[in-house]
């Protein structure tokens, strides 16, 4: 009875080497051809580099590109998306997108159904850098399969932005996954100026995080053409909707009336205060003082660092802060205009 169980044992126990064996065998085969398929890919790159090189800043195309193998194709498209990255001229673009709409469409089509995500993504990172317009087609195909990852759509909706689609807004607002105020921030900083102007007029209708990340890419981009849109912001009754828009014009350096900007630096919010504090730095005028005295006794320690700060750049700031450290009853107050004092100037 026992010498049957380790005759068991022992079939089973070569089953399973054999197995390992057979799968190790398929790993070591498998991994053989893409080390060789990769050896290929690379001496096409070294082959057809000069030729794509030539094509690009002349037109003259070379007989080699017609008909190209998987290999070659792989090894053209990895070629153009280095060029794309370091060449700017609008010719040299237009022959890009020509090149890839010519002879590299199937390839990157087969690579944008793959099963693979990796595979699907390198895709689309090639068709927005090569500007094929062709493909809409396959790609609406690809959004309308609702199977598609959160990365795979955020690629999808900056395809959008290049092509400037008509559907582009309601694909923000109403995208299959959620996306995070930064994923919309990195997404409007790639707007053209046209672009932008939807989206503000929407404004009241946009989701909240949509709202802060177009406040704050104004600021980023510096689109002056919106400054009016947001001092609407800042008159307006939400208090992070008016920190926003204050962070914006802060980072624009856009000059804001004293009675206007009193009124946020009295606000209840101390976020609100310190922003405005923030827009005293570069403003730098003796009727601040008041109210940067003010707010060297404010609660938050924050915005009294912040006021001690504006108040060292005003041109007698060092006489100001010296008054505070020695007479202010407030402690706090004479704290801050000592640890200031202490620091010196500020640039």
């Amino acid at each position: 009875m026992f010498s049957k169980e380790i005759f068991y044992f022992s079939v089973v126990l070569v089953g399973l080497l054999v197995v390992l064996t057979g799968l190790c065998l398929y790993l070591i085969i498998k991994k053989m051809m893409v080390n060789k398929n990769r050896a290929k890919v690379e001496r096409y790159k070294e082959e057809y580099q000069l030729a794509l090189f030539h094509f690009l800043h002349e037109g003259v195309e070379d007989e080699r590109f017609l008909n190209s193998s998987p290999l070659e194709a792989r090894a053209l498209v990895e070629l153009l998306a280095g060029f794309s990255k370091v060449l700017s001229s609008p010719d040299i673009l237009k022959r890009l997108q020509g090149f890839a709409e010519d002879h590299l469409q199937p390839f990157i089509l087969s690579q944008l159904r793959h099963r693979r995500w990796s595979i699907r993504m390198n895709a689309l990172y090639w068709i927005q850098d090569f500007r094929m317009s062709s493909m809409r087609e396959p790609l609406r195909e690809l959004r309308e399969s609702r199977s598609i990852s959160k990365s795979e759509e955020i690629q999808l909706l900056k395809i959008d932005v290049l092509f400037n689609e008509r559907d582009l807004l309601p694909r923000l607002t109403d995208p299959l996954h959620e996306l995070t105020e930064f994923e919309y921030s990195l997404l409007f900083q790639s707007f053209g100026r046209d672009q932008f102007q939807p989206l503000v007029h929407a404004f009241d209708e946009l989701p909240d995080v949509m709202k802060y990340a177009l406040i704050d890419s104004i600021g980023v981009k510096n689109r002056m053409e919106h400054i009016a849109f947001l001092q609407q912001l800042l008159s307006g009754d939400s208090t992070e909707l008016r920190v926003r828009a204050l962070k914006a014009v802060v980072g624009m350096e856009f000059y804001l009336d004293i009675p206007e900007l009193s009124v946020h630096l009295r606000a209840d919010s101390w976020q609100e205060r310190l922003m405005a504090i923030k827009a005293c730095e570069y403003i730098r005028s003796p009727e601040l003082t008041p109210y940067l005295l003010e707010l060297m006794s404010d609660p938050s320690f924050y915005v009294r660092s912040g006021a001690a700060q504006s108040l060292l750049r005003l041109k007698n700031g060092k006489d100001v802060l010296g008054e505070i450290a020695v007479h202010a009853e407030d402690e706090y107050a004479r704290d801050m205009a000592a640890q200031w004092l202490e620091r010196g100037t500020v640039s």
